[in-house]
């Protein structure tokens, strides 16, 4: 569904990676509700007692399935939970690690299916469930869970695959987009890997892409003329990719302004004064830093 203050004001740019307070409760509400009318009755039936077939989900079920794949999210869901610090037993806000929650979306989507009601049973006040359509309830489900994500700004999407994926923002995607391949079949590889790793929602994974982006910029170092020394060889691929002297001063101080980044933080060493980055926005600002000067460097051993 599109709102009008989209048209009006446009669509906020999704970008958040923690999921905020008010999603939790908007998305467990959506699916109790879906739970309530019998959307995941084909993988956890609720049978009717006079055996006249499924009329709704089982909770307990549904429950347990969810506690032995889904770690840290219960059901029934909470959103509140005791303040263990105040005498008075007060209740404050529980948000779940927005992992679980991404883990949620996905289990709820793999189980949902549309039910089609059949006859009333007047003595147990239930219809009964006469069939199942999962592609119909998994439509609808993706649907809703893309305009909560894109109405609160939410850097993920969920696919008709059930995986869910990082939503970057267009001028990273152009330019791991354009990262041209090489003869070098090890260095593409790495670039490929970290293409994908930077779309995952897990920032830890997000944190790896970054690892292996800084290996191709090590890799690419010595592609140009493996004969020479790294240093060597990497002064060659900068001449061949400027022959403005500005230019190519500008080159130099950038491949040792990387460098040194990639030595300084946690990227290419692990000891333990190395610089650990925890913001995913800091994350991808180094990646795109790079990508872009890997783009340049690729167009030469293209």
């Amino acid at each position: 569904m599109k709102y009008f203050s989209d048209s009006e004001r446009g669509a906020l740019p999704r970008a958040k990676n923690e999921i905020p307070y008010n999603v939790w409760c908007g998305l467990t509400a959506y699916i109790q509700t879906l739970i309530d009318i019998g959307y995941f009755g084909e993988n956890f039936p609720d049978l009717c007692p006079d055996g006249q077939g499924c009329c709704g989900t089982d909770e307990k079920g549904f429950s347990l399935a969810l506690k032995a794949e889904i770690l840290g999210i219960e059901y029934p869901f909470i959103t509140e939970k005791e303040d263990s610090d105040d005498w008075m037993s007060k209740k404050v806000p529980f948000n779940p690690d927005y992992l679980d929650v991404l883990d949620l979306v996905q289990f709820c989507y793999v189980n949902v299916s549309k039910p089609t009601m059949g006859q009333f049973h007047s003595f147990f006040g239930h219809h009964h469930i006469t069939s199942f359509d999962r592609s119909i309830g998994q439509a609808e489900f993706l649907d809703k869970i893309d305009t909560i994500f894109s109405r609160n700004g939410l850097a993920y999407q969920l696919h008709s695959n059930g995986q869910i994926t990082r939503v970057l923002n267009p001028s990273l995607t152009s330019v791991t987009g354009q990262v041209s391949k090489t003869l070098d079949q090890e260095l593409n590889d790495l670039i490929a890997r970290a293409n994908k790793k930077i779309c995952n929602a897990d920032v830890q994974v997000r944190y790896e892409a970054l690892k292996e982006l800084w290996d191709g910029f090590e890799r690419i170092k010595t592609v140009f003329n493996p004969s020479q020394s790294k240093k060597q060889s990497m002064t060659q691929l900068l001449d061949a990719c400027a022959s403005d002297r500005e230019f190519r001063a500008q080159l130099e101080s950038e491949a040792t302004a990387l460098t040194t980044i990639g030595n300084s933080f946690f990227i290419r060493h692990s000891e333990v004064t190395q610089i650990k980055l925890n913001d995913s926005d800091h994350i991808e600002y180094f990646f795109h830093r790079l990508a872009s000067f890997l783009c340049l460097l690729a167009k030469k051993l293209s």
